[in-house]
C-alpha cells in the first residue's frame, strides 16, 4: 500500500502529520484491506479518523450488523467501530449498541491503544487531573489547591514521596578530576559544508533554504525535504512519501545554517525502511527479532519500564539491538522495541503509544555530541511533563554579553515583553522555558535544556514561536525577579565526552538507565542517535491517553504544602 505523509494541523507551532493512502479507496475496500492487515497503523488510523464525520445513521447500521453475532465473524470491524464510538464525541451515543460485548475481547484486533486506555480502571481519574495540569502547563492557568478540587488524590503521600536525588552538581564535582581535556567543536562552516554536501548527494532537498520570521531567533532558516521509505514486515508491504520541513535558528547566520542542516540529517536518518534483513540503510546492521519481551533470551528493555500510556501485556514486538552504558565506561548490548526508535514506524505489531514524536533524536559532529544532544532533549521533554507553571519560578533576564544584551533590547524596542520559567527538574540539569504572551491571551513558548544554563535559555528564547520583528506582545507578569544570564548554572565540561560522562552518571545514579541506537546512515555518515531513558517522561501531550506521574503529582502537592495531608488518604 502506498501512503503519503501530510500535515493535518499545527499544535503550538508544531506540525501534526498523518499517513494517508495515496489511492482512492471506498470504505469497503479499506475494511477488506484491514481484515488482511489488521496492524497496519496507517490505514487503521485513517479509517478511524474518517468516522469523525461519518453519518451517524450509517455508523449505527454498521454496528447493528456487526453485533448480530457480537462481532465474532468480523472482529476487525467490531473493534474499529467500537473505537469510533469512544474516540469521537458525536458518535459516543452509539456506544450502547455494543451491549453484551466485552471490549477486552476486541483488543487483539486493533493496533491502537484506544480500547486498552479506556479499559484502565483509573483512567477517568487520571483524565480529570490531566485536564487541570495540561491547562496549567500549556496555558499557564493557576492551579487550584487540592482542597478546592472535588477530585480524589491520585497518589498517596507514600507513593509520590521520593528519596534523595543525585544531582548533576554532585556528578560534576565527583567526576571533575576525570574529565577529558576541553575540546573545541568542529568549525560551523565545516559542519555546514559536509552536511549539505552529503544531503545533496542523498537527494534529500526540495528547493533552497529560505528565511522565516516565525520565531524570536534573529536569524532563522527553513528548508523542505522529502521522506521516501519502504517497509516489508510480516503481513505489511508499504511505502511512505511526503514533504517535511527542517528549521534552523541562531544568533548568527552560520549557526542557523548548521542548525537546519543537522536537524535535516537527524530527521532524514530517523525514517527507516524495513526488509527481510531488518532495518535498512544504516552503517550498523540491524536484524530484528519478533518476540514477546518475556520470551527474549538476551538482555532487553522491559516495555513497562518505559513511561507508557497503557501497560505492556506481552504482545509480540520487533526488537533491534542498541547499547546501554553501565556507568563504568562500558557499553553493553540491549534489545529495544523498534517502534521506540523510528519516526512513523509502521510494523506488523500493536502500538505501545498513542503517538510517539522525535524526543531523544539528535545528530552531532561526533557520536558523543549526538548522545549529549539526545539526552538533553529527553530531559527537556521530561521537564515539560513534570514541572508545573508556578509564578515563583518566573523571571526576567539581563546579560553582560553585548550581543545578547542588544537582542534583549531589540525585543523591548519592538514591544515584545519576554520572560522565562525555570523548569529544571530534580536532576538539576538546567532547563528553561521562554514565554511571550500574545495580545489575545495566547501563550507562545520555547524550551531548552543544556548543561550550560546560558545555552539552555538562549535555545529556549530563539525557539519561541513568536514573530520577530513582529507585533507588540502582551505584558509579562508584574514583579518578576531579574536574573543575570551569566549567573545561571553551568556544568559543561568543555567536551562532548565529558558532558556525556556526567549526564550518564546523573541518570544512572537515579536508576534512569539510558540506551542508544546508532542511526548513522551509510549515505550520510553523519552521527545520529536515538536515546531512550526508561522512567523519564517521553510524552507531554496532556491528552485523554495521558497518565499522571508520581513526580508530577509530587510537584503539584509541593505547591500547596498545607494540603499535603489530603494525599495521605487512600484512593
Amino acid at each position: 500500500m502506498r501512503y503519503k505523509l501530510q500535515m493535518m494541523n499545527t499544535d503550538f507551532g508544531v506540525g501534526m502529520f498523518a499517513a494517508l493512502p495515496d489511492v482512492n479507496l471506498s470504505f469497503n475496500e479499506m475494511m477488506a484491506y484491514l481484515r488482511k492487515h489488521p496492524y497496519d497503523d496507517y490505514m487503521h488510523e485513517f479509517v478511524l479518523q474518517g468516522f469523525k464525520n461519518f453519518r451517524t445513521k450509517k455508523l449505527e447500521k454498521l454496528i447493528i450488523q456487526v453485533m448480530k453475532d457480537k462481532g465474532q465473524s468480523d472482529p476487525i470491524m467490531a473493534a474499529i467501530l467500537y473505537e469510533a464510538c469512544i474516540c469521537h464525541e458525536r458518535q459516543r451515543p452509539l456506544l450502547g449498541l455494543f451491549a453484551g460485548i466485552d471490549p477486552q475481547r476486541l483488543v487483539d484486533f486493533t493496533p491502537a491503544i484506544h480500547i486498552r486506555s479506556m479499559l484502565l480502571h483509573d483512567q477517568k481519574l487520571h483524565q480529570q487531573w490531566i485536564a487541570h495540569f495540561g491547562d496549567n502547563i500549556f496555558n499557564m492557568t493557576p492551579l487550584p489547591a487540592p482542597a478546592q478540587l472535588d477530585i480524589p488524590p491520585i497518589f498517596t503521600k507514600r507513593e509520590y514521596l521520593s528519596t534523595h536525588w543525585y544531582t548533576i552538581k554532585e556528578a560534576y564535582h565527583e567526576l571533575k578530576k576525570e574529565f577529558p581535556p576541553a575540546q573545541a567543536r568542529r568549525p560551523l562552516q565545516e559542519t555546514i559544508d559536509f552536511a549539505l554536501s552529503v544531503l545533496e548527494k542523498a537527494d534529500a532537498f526540495l528547493g533552497p533554504a529560505m528565511e522565516h520570521k516565525a520565531s524570536l531567533s534573529p536569524i532563522a532558516r527553513l528548508r523542505h525535504w522529502m521522506v521516501k521509505i519502504r517497509s516489508s514486515n510480516g503481513r505489511l508491504a508499504n511505502s511512505l512519501e511526503g514533504i517535511q520541513t527542517c528549521y534552523g535558528r541562531g544568533l548568527i547566520q552560520q549557526s542557523a545554517e548548521a542548525s537546519y542542516a543537522m536537524e535535516l540529517a537527524e530527521r532524514f536518518s530517523s525514517y527507516a525502511s524495513f526488509g527481510a534483513n531488518g532495518v535498512l540503510g544504516y552503517k550498523k546492521t540491524y536484524p530484528m527479532t519478533y518476540a514477546a519481551y518475556e520470551t527474549l533470551k538476551t538482555h532487553a528493555i522491559n516495555p513497562n519500564d518505559i513511561r507508557l500510556e497503557v501497560p505492556y501485556t506481552g504482545q509480540k514486538l520487533n526488537w533491534l539491538e542498541g547499547q546501554a552504558p553501565d556507568g563504568k565506561g562500558n557499553l553493553n548490548p540491549i534489545l529495544i522495541p523498534a517502534q521506540c526508535i523510528f519516526l512513523f514506524c509502521n510494523l506488523d505489531e500493536q502500538s505501545l503509544f498513542s503517538a510517539l514524536g522525535s524526543t531523544g533524536l539528535a545528530s552531532g559532529n561526533t557520536i558523543a555530541e549526538a548522545k549529549v544532544a539526545a539526552l538533553t532533549e529527553v530531559i527537556e521533554r521530561d521537564c515539560d511533563a513534570t514541572v508545573l507553571f508556578d509564578p515563583k519560578r518566573c523571571f526576567r533576564v539581563e546579560s553582560k554579553d553585548p550581543e545578547i544584551a542588544r537582542l534583549l533590547q531589540a525585543y523591548k524596542d519592538d514591544g515584545i515583553d519576554i520572560w522565562f520559567l525555570d523548569v529544571t527538574s530534580e536532576l538539576g540539569i538546567p532547563c528553561y522555558k521562554s514565554v511571550v504572551l500574545g495580545k489575545l491571551g495566547d501563550v507562545n513558548k520555547g524550551s531548552g535544556c543544556d548543561l550550560n544554563g546560558k545555552s539552555a535559555l538562549i535555545s529556549a528564547m530563539t525557539e519561541t514561536a513568536y514573530p520577530y520583528p513582529g507585533p507588540s506582545s502582551g505584558p509579562a507578569p508584574e514583579g518578576l525577579e531579574t536574573r543575570q544570564l551569566e549567573d545561571l548554572p553551568n556544568y559543561s565540561t568543555g567536551s562532548a565526552e565529558g558532558d556525556l560522562m556526567i549526564l550518564e552518571k546523573t541518570l544512572i545514579s537515579n536508576r534512569y538507565n539510558p540506551a542508544y541506537v546508532d542511526l548513522t546512515r551509510k549515505d550520510l555518515n553523519i552521527p545520529v542517535t536515538r536515546a531512550l531513558v526508561p522512567g523519564l517522561e517521553l510524552i507531554s501531550d496532556f491528552d485523554h491517553y495521558s497518565r499522571v506521574s508520581s513526580r508530577l503529582f509530587k510537584n503539584y502537592m509541593k505547591m500547596f504544602p498545607e494540603d499535603t495531608h489530603r494525599a495521605d488518604s487512600s484512593r
